[in-house]
């Protein structure tokens, strides 16, 4: 456990920031994985899970959808009560952010708008292996079956037998998913991004991972969409004097158990609050055995100096244990969820609040958001023009592409509008430096 004293937020975030660096081994092994699996399909991933994994895979690859209802059927009933309840929560919450198609009419009359298209297939990657996290199938299956994407694809690593995890495949039973692959790593993001006999090619790919998954998205990307880089767990937790010191701890212990690199950090406004914090600290890390290295108490002189050090920042977690969270709200610049009074603790959103827990880590919330329908659709223009407001657009048109030296849209417009074409027509096109900037 470390404690400073705020006197610089650049010197804070050296403090609370440890900067990643992508390990050369990593990239080469990632690249030669997927360089494996698009050239030898299922074979690789056969090959590549027995080196990474140790297991043998079945056959056929996918888990048989009996597998999937025998996981749901023989899960403890409180557990699949709170995953049902925990879905009903996320569908929620996903069904009010979901883009809708409009259209508006514009000033010379013609009608523009936009159409909103689910992608057909998406690739949910969902740890697993020693670990079982059905609330990641939840959380990344969820906001694509909202946005009516037709095909949806989990991987998840394999556990020593080659099954998944019972957790995980009772979430995607619970969610009608059947096409689940106990496939990991970064062959399974090759997997999904390329296809292979078994396993479908998707459109996206989503969903966190450790550090060769994260890096197989990284060289896929541009081949097929991401969600983002997820990196390892954080909260920042702005605190009052008034604020409950055990809840604190627990907090940030929570993020501290995520393992290697995740952190949390305590911006206290009180120093006596902070020296009640180490202790309760220290009490619960004993309790459940967690290690503390991570954890960070750093004591701020003013709401507007832990402010400023939140947005520097832009945690992936941000609670706010103070008189008035609303008030301190419009403060936030760079978060990727916000948590508002002591109650609203980090881990009611990990799992059944309703939020999405797939968040942006490593300083990215000052730039991108969290899992949302919007990774799952496509937003398409649409524009309806008739006659009349062709003849008004078309003078506009005409004037503009002359000026690029691009004839043929001038003419293309004109003929729509009515309009004789003129003289310059015959002039000689302008010599584009590079002719891939031409309008299509």
């Amino acid at each position: 456990m470390k404690r400073f004293a705020l006197r610089s937020v650049d010197e804070a975030l050296r403090e609370l920031r440890a900067i990643g660096v992508g390990s050369v081994e990593v990239r080469a092994t990632v690249a030669e994985v997927l360089k494996d699996v698009r050239s030898r399909g299922d074979a690789a991933l056969r090959d590549l899970t027995v080196r990474f994994d140790g297991v043998e895979l079945a056959a056929p690859l996918a888990v048989a959808p009996e597998e999937l209802r025998g996981a749901l059927e023989s899960s403890p009933p409180e557990l699949v009560d709170a995953l049902s309840k925990a879905a009903a929560n996320v569908r929620a919450y996903h069904a009010e952010e979901a883009p809708k198609a409009w259209r508006a009419q514009l000033a010379q009359g013609q009608t523009v708008g936009q159409e909103i298209m689910p992608l057909a297939a998406a690739g949910l990657y969902v740890p697993g292996g020693l670990a079982n996290y059905p609330s990641s199938v939840l959380m990344t299956a969820i906001p694509a079956q909202v946005a009516g994407v037709a095909s949806i694809v989990v991987c998840s690593p394999p556990r020593k037998d080659g099954s998944v995890p019972p957790g995980v495949a009772a979430a995607c039973a619970l969610l009608g998913l059947e096409r689940v692959f106990p496939v990991g790593g970064a062959q399974a993001v090759a997997a999904m991004a390329y296809g292979t006999e078994s396993v479908p090619r998707c459109d996206v790919i989503v969903g966190p991972g450790n550090a060769y998954v994260t890096e197989a998205k990284r060289q896929v990307m541009g081949e097929v969409a991401i969600d983002g880089l997820a990196g390892p767990s954080e909260v920042l937790i702005v605190a009052d004097a008034d604020a409950e010191p055990e809840w604190l701890a627990a907090d940030a212990l929570a993020q501290a158990e995520h393992g290697a690199g995740a952190m949390g950090a305590v911006l206290s406004l009180d120093r006596g609050l902070s020296d009640q914090l180490e202790g309760e600290i220290l009490r619960l890390s004993q309790r459940l055995n967690i290690g503390i290295d991570n954890v960070t108490i750093v004591d701020c002189p003013s709401m507007g100096a832990a402010m400023e050090l939140v947005n520097a920042f832009g945690p992936e977690h941000l609670e706010l244990h103070v008189a008035d969270p609303r008030k301190v709200l419009k403060k936030v610049r760079s978060a990727g969820a916000v948590f508002l009074g002591g109650h609203a603790a980090t881990a009611f959103a990990d799992y059944a609040a309703g939020t999405n827990h797939v968040l942006p880590t490593g300083g990215s919330a000052r730039f991108s958001q969290g899992l949302s329908v919007d990774a799952f659709v496509r937003r398409v223009g649409v524009v309806e023009i008739d006659a009349q407001s062709a003849r008004a657009l078309a003078p506009l048109v005409a004037t503009i592409a002359r000026e690029e030296g691009l004839r043929s849209h001038a003419l293309s417009a004109e003929l729509r509008g009515g309009i004789a074409s003129g003289p310059s027509d015959d002039a000689e096109p302008i010599d584009h430096a590079d002719p891939g900037e031409a309008r299509a």
